[in-house]
């Protein structure tokens, strides 16, 4: 059953947005990021056994705390598409799915995605406003707060910025908000250029599938373990389990082609990650978490035609593409040479993925990766307590990997969207099975 929206309504900030603010500008990255929404899902349950109208109660305060977030983060009030701060406010839902306890949906990727406002998520900014929020309430008195923002707004750094913010405006200590700061100056450090950068990701429509893959604390401790047997120092969470997946979904789809005998497709491999440029952009200093907007880019790692990697193999790759990606990144900026040519480059792989619908035999496979770990997701707290799940939605989009951490914090849940056949030999990965936990989606 669909959850029954019974609520549509504008939140306004509670402050009219300067007049010299209003034409809020596009930065350089603002410009290349894809316009679509980011959705993310925080989970809360009923602590309260004799109260189980928690949406009804809580509605008042979210708009009213919502209302003066948006004051501070005021280009989420405006129109995603020109950025322009009109403080018509963000677009605030409020449903119910009364047949249903929460703990029922969260493992059920079509009804989980049914939380999110009016199918928003990952789709293209559409409408009038770059934030669209709702709430939705159980018949266990649980709650689901769906938040989609206009990537062309916001990074995951700064989404995360911009939720907490909001949280704090609503919570028992509201002066709270008074002392976060947040600026929104990277226009003025990079500005956009007149050159084509506004193409996306645009991948062929195939049949997909998405599946949630859980690797837990203690498996992610083992792989760790494997890498530094083999010399491998300190393997980060994100290395080793974005270097799983993505060796496995590579072997699912060449063993896909040779069966089919259309050793076209069977060409070289490129693997995107996209990462988060705050602290490695050093000079000037003035770069921090509070610069908000889009400040993030991608790296590209190739793998030849033919090339067989191990795990091993795939880790250090990934990690030595990374490095000299950042250490080429940081060298440019600093430097001024040719810094925004270089990240327009690195980016057009990822924009030009997909565009045709045809496989070209030197076409490579190109397949996208987004790590949300580590972003502080976890620290929500309105004034009832933390979620205790995180998640979002499944992408749909073909060849793509989001990495999120479980709620313990310790492993890592895995999104993962594949061709319907490719899938199903992914699922039967030695690899996958033997440190993918199948039947803990989301680490509770």
């Amino acid at each position: 059953m669909e959850p029954e929206v019974f609520s549509r309504e504008m939140v306004r900030p509670s402050t009219r947005t300067p007049d010299h603010l209003r034409n809020h500008s596009l930065s350089f990255f603002d410009q290349m990021a894809p316009p679509f929404y980011v959705p993310l899902l925080y989970l809360y349950p009923n602590h309260d056994d004799n109260n189980h109208d928690l949406v009804e109660n809580r509605a008042p305060l979210l708009k009213s705390s919502l209302s003066k977030a948006l004051s501070t983060y005021y280009p989420l009030a405006g129109n995603p598409l020109t950025v322009q701060c009109n403080d018509e406010g963000a677009l605030f839902l409020q449903a119910r799915m009364m047949s249903s306890p929460l703990a029922s949906i969260v493992d059920d990727e079509a009804r989980l995605r049914l939380l999110f406002p009016d199918d928003l998520a990952f789709r293209s900014t559409t409408l009038s406003t770059p934030l669209v929020v709702q709430i939705t309430g159980f018949e266990c008195g649980g709650m689901a707060l769906a938040v989609c923002a206009s990537h062309k707004v916001l990074d995951m750094s700064s989404f995360c910025s911009f939720v907490n913010h909001w949280a704090a405006a609503s919570s028992t200590v509201g002066d709270r908000i008074e002392h976060i700061h947040v600026r929104f100056d990277l226009a003025a450090l990079f500005p956009p250029v007149d050159v084509e950068v506004t193409k996306t990701f645009d991948p062929p429509n195939v049949k997909t599938v998405c599946r949630r893959f859980a690797f837990g604390g203690s498996n992610i401790g083992k792989l760790k373990a494997m890498m530094m047997r083999h010399k491998i120092e300190n393997p980060t969470r994100v290395e080793v389990v974005l270097a799983l997946v993505c060796s496995s979904a590579i072997s699912a789809g060449r063993t896909c082609c040779s069966s089919d005998s259309n050793t076209s497709r069977l060409g070289s491999t490129i693997l995107t990650q996209a990462v988060n440029l705050r602290s490695r952009l050093t000079s000037p200093p003035s770069i921090t978490t509070s610069s908000i907007g889009n400040l993030s880019s991608i790296f590209a790692m190739s793998i030849e035609a033919g090339v067989e990697m191990d795990l091993v193999s795939f880790v250090s790759t990934i990690r030595r593409v990374k490095t000299e990606y950042f250490k080429t990144c940081s060298a440019k900026y600093s430097s001024g040479e040719d810094f925004r040519s270089f990240i327009v480059e690195s980016t057009k792989v990822f924009r030009d993925a997909g565009s045709s619908e045809e496989v070209v035999a030197a076409e490579p496979r190109v397949y996208i990766s987004s790590s949300w770990c580590n972003f502080p997701v976890y620290e929500a707290d309105f004034g009832w307590g933390k979620p205790v799940r995180v998640t979002t939605a499944a992408q749909e989009l073909k060849d793509t990997i989001v990495l999120l951490d479980t709620g313990d914090r310790d492993g890592v849940e895995a999104l993962v969207c594949l061709e319907e056949r490719e899938m199903a030999e992914f699922q039967r990965d030695k690899m996958v099975l033997a440190f993918a936990d199948m039947n803990r989606q989301g680490g509770r």
